[in-house]
């Protein structure tokens, strides 16, 4: 059997690099894609930490922000076929547990995912199922097209926010998926503030058209909110980071609405709870996206907004621990994996 050379999650805290077997075919309705490329999310960065923060199945291979060509299609496919380009909605539903068929597929009974569960994208080759398919125009670069699984996610939280042209906006976190919203909330008119810790991820997100950049260990990010919105505060504020919903309630204006995007399941931060009431807050988890991806497409097909300025290197497989290393030190934004 055909072998490919593979980034495989062994266990708690080890990612391998491993020959493992080119996949085949997990139905009729599957295809196999042959692999452009995959980046590295935080999300691989939780599932490799320990304690881990996100579970994930020993001796899978790990990577979900990938993109590809169909080279083989089961005899069941019929709306898509070899040769198309793709990218595929990762997280797989039943559609028959009571959740789905109450319309929450995010929170399915045997919800899986592929690169974290079922073999993923830090390898040449994946297989797919084809309800998970979306076509993709072969004009749209690669480091472009990339993005398409991660904006996804941040399109699910904007909609939920509703940012309107004049609002004031922050983002805490300056990580891909923080600059992706802050991406969205200029795009739609909003001003936008993007705060982190590393330098080198605002210089990022200043060469991406961000304009006001706050490092909040150098300054203060509430004096520059209140600057910015005539005192009165934010209109719209995310959390990228997974633990600051309490300064996220110190920066809000009246009736603001704040969106829990980052996940951190070992964080414990102090709420004042007295002020969402006082306020009329509007506080939200946004969890991945439901049915995003068609409009994610259209976003990066059209240009609205163009996130390959975020990559900061690209690897082949065999180099994937020293991207791993470079997100987790904040020295990169964007690593993406390719397989050769």
């Amino acid at each position: 059997m055909a072998s490919m050379t593979a980034a495989v999650f062994v266990k708690e805290g080890v990612l391998e690099v491993q020959q493992r077997a080119v996949p085949r075919l997990r139905g009729d309705d599957w295809v196999i894609i042959e692999n452009e490329g995959c980046g590295i999310c935080g999300s691989d960065l939780h599932i490799l930490s320990v304690p881990a923060g996100i579970p994930a199945t020993p001796n899978t291979v790990l990577g979900h922000e990938f993109i590809g060509k169909i080279i083989e299609a089961g005899p069941a496919v019929s709306t898509v076929k070899v040769g198309d380009r793709v990218a595929v909605a990762v997280n797989l539903t039943c559609g028959i547990c009571t959740q789905c068929k109450m319309g929450n597929s995010l929170h399915c009974e045997n919800w899986t995912t592929i690169g974290a569960n079922i073999d993923g994208g830090f390898a040449p080759y994946i297989a797919a199922p084809e309800r998970a398919l979306h076509l993709v125009s072969p004009d749209l670069p690669f480091e472009e097209a990339v993005w398409i699984e991660p904006l996804s996610c941040v399109v699910n939280g904007t909609d939920q926010l509703g940012i309107q042209p004049g609002q004031v906006a922050v983002v805490i976190g300056a990580g891909p998926v923080g600059t992706l919203h802050a991406m969205m909330f200029k795009a739609a008119g909003a001003t936008v503030i993007l705060s982190d810790l590393v330098d080198f991820r605002l210089e990022t997100a200043r060469k991406a058209g961000i304009d006001h950049l706050i490092n909040a260990k150098n300054s203060s990010l509430r004096d520059a909110v209140m600057d910015l919105s005539d005192g009165l505060g934010a209109d719209v504020i995310v959390d990228a980071v997974g633990n600051q919903l309490g300064a996220m309630i110190e920066l809000a204006a009246r009736k603001a609405k704040l969106s829990v995007f980052g996940m951190n399941e070992h964080a414990f931060p102090p709420v004042k709870q007295h002020d969402i009431t006082r306020f009329e807050l509007k506080v939200f988890g946004s969890f991945v996206g439901a049915h995003t991806f068609p409009r994610a497409i259209k976003i990066l097909e059209r240009g609205v907004i163009k996130p390959s300025s975020l990559v900061s290197m690209t690897l082949p497989i065999t180099d994937i621990h020293t991207g791993i290393n470079a997100a987790r030190a904040g020295e990169a934004v964007k690593v993406l994996i390719t397989p050769n």
